[in-house]
């Protein structure tokens, strides 16, 4: 009998946390809420948003004790090497429309192999819209999931089956060292549709369906208007600031992300209840807008910037770490020690894969995935270099090391690293941004007070 994809795989088991660890470092803050959620009893779906290519299935590794299995789109298995890959980390095919309506039997085989999955109690996940979505915004959902509830709920018979709605939020798509939230929604118990199931399956998957929408939506930052997107996604970045100040929260990643949810329930709302008011609001997003492009300046540096105590202080500091590490030699040799040890801390990768790859949604997949196999590979050979060669050029400097002792040093200092460059990277490029509004606010006075007179006018409409 074949073995089934969740069963245990030593090599899994090894490399996971490694895996783990690295999706977490890609991350300037992994955040996860609702964690309770989690079904203690019975089996479980979990049913994310969509918005990258594999960083949901990284997100949800993280949010697991076991390990989950999934299912992705059939065409990205076509390639043997790639698809053996892919069948390594728990991931299997599904078939749609588009793969050829001869593919579509073959879901038969994948879809019982992923009752399996639920039946030997381990977790399930699907994405719930079947394709990735370079918005902000909930796709329609794909029935398969809830043929695959439907069936294995009827296998357990009294043992109840969920479906977890789970918003994941990314604050940047492409960029490392980005926000990443993640919303655990309240379980739905596939119970409560299955008399309706047994007398009428296409009304019951409908139920379903619109059920665990409107959950999931609740779940995750959806911009409702499509005609708007553009507008209100603005306004959620602009007003966000504003907007926790009225909640009375600090701004960490998560109180964002609500803020964000919060901003655009309000003008969704506003513009389906009253056009003329929203009209009025667009007319001034585009005018700031406008006004942006022609400064260089991006909503998060005009709206998000730094008072100028905070910025002198700021600035202070990087300059003060900079001079030290460039007048304190010991000093200046331990940090060039560090990047030697991890160099992909300076590497715009982001800025490689914009090039080459064309699918957006990819891009963020593919840099996670070049910069966690170089980190791995380069750490082991530098490491082994370095406990070979005592040290090499550090070692004439620091002769009372032996080999070994630079073999931990150089295999054990890209870890923390990893860890900490997120924070590192993101504070000297805030420095730099802020540094680049104030500049502005100085020699375009005029434009850049234009600017702050149209946020507060939306703040008053907020």
């Amino acid at each position: 009998m074949a073995k089934g994809v969740q069963e245990f795989n030593f090599f899994y088991w090894f490399f996971r946390p490694l895996v783990q660890f690295g999706a977490m470092c890609h991350y300037r803050t992994f955040t996860v809420k609702g964690k309770e959620n989690l079904p203690k009893e019975g089996g479980y779906i979990l049913a994310p948003c969509h918005q990258q290519a594999l960083m949901e299935p990284l997100a949800v590794l993280n949010i697991t004790k076991k390990s989950p299995v999934f299912l992705a789109r059939a065409d990205i298995f076509k390639k043997d090497f790639i698809r053996k890959c892919l069948l390594f980390l728990k991931i299997m095919p599904v078939y749609r429309i588009r793969d050829g309506k001869e593919s579509l039997s073959k879901n038969a085989e994948i879809f019982e192999k992923s009752r399996a999955v639920v039946l030997d109690g381990f977790p399930f996940c699907m994405m719930a819209e079947g394709r990735h979505n370079d918005k902000h915004q909930l796709l329609p959902l794909v029935k398969g999931m809830f043929r695959i509830a439907g069936e294995t709920q009827l296998r357990m018979g009294d043992k109840p089956l969920y479906i977890v709605p789970t918003g994941i939020d990314f604050d940047e798509y492409e960029r490392p060292f980005a926000n990443l939230c993640v919303n655990i929604g309240k379980p739905i118990n596939v119970q409560q549709f299955m008399e309706t199931y047994k007398e009428n399956e296409p009304v019951a998957l409908n139920q379903m369906r619109d059920t665990v929408a409107e959950a999931l939506s609740g779940q995750m930052f959806d911009i409702k208007s499509k005609e708007n997107y553009k507008i209100i996604h603005t306004l959620t970045i602009i007003l966000n600031r504003e907007q926790l100040r009225r909640d009375g929260k600090i701004a960490t990643p998560f109180n964002r992300f609500e803020a964000r949810q919060k901003i655009a329930a309000r003008f969704d709302q506003m513009e389906q209840e009253n056009p003329p008011a929203f009209n009025m609001v667009r007319d001034d997003v585009m005018l700031y807008m406008k006004l942006l492009h022609r400064l260089h300046l991006s909503p998060k540096q005009e709206s998000g910037h730094w008072k100028w105590h905070q910025y002198a202080i700021e600035l202070a500091l990087a300059v003060a770490v900079v001079t030290a590490a460039i007048v304190y030699k010991p000093l200046l040799w331990s940090v060039l020690f560090c990047l030697a040890c991890y160099p992909i801390i300076l590497l715009p990768t982001h800025l490689i894969f914009k090039r080459v790859i064309k699918d957006t949604q990819f891009r963020s997949s593919i840099n996670f995935g070049a910069r966690f196999f170089f980190s791995v590979i380069y750490t082991l050979v530098f490491s082994i270099i370095m406990g070979c060669t005592a040290g090499g050029w550090w070692g004439t400097l620091l002769p009372g090391i032996n080999g070994f002792w630079w073999f931990l040093a150089a295999f054990n200092i890209p870890f923390a690293m990893a860890y900490c460059s997120g924070y590192l990277v993101k504070w000297f490029r805030h420095v730099l941004l802020n540094t680049h509004y104030w500049r502005k606010r100085i020699w375009n006075s005029a434009a850049t007070l234009e600017l702050r007179n149209i946020r507060k006018d939306l703040e008053a409409r907020l």
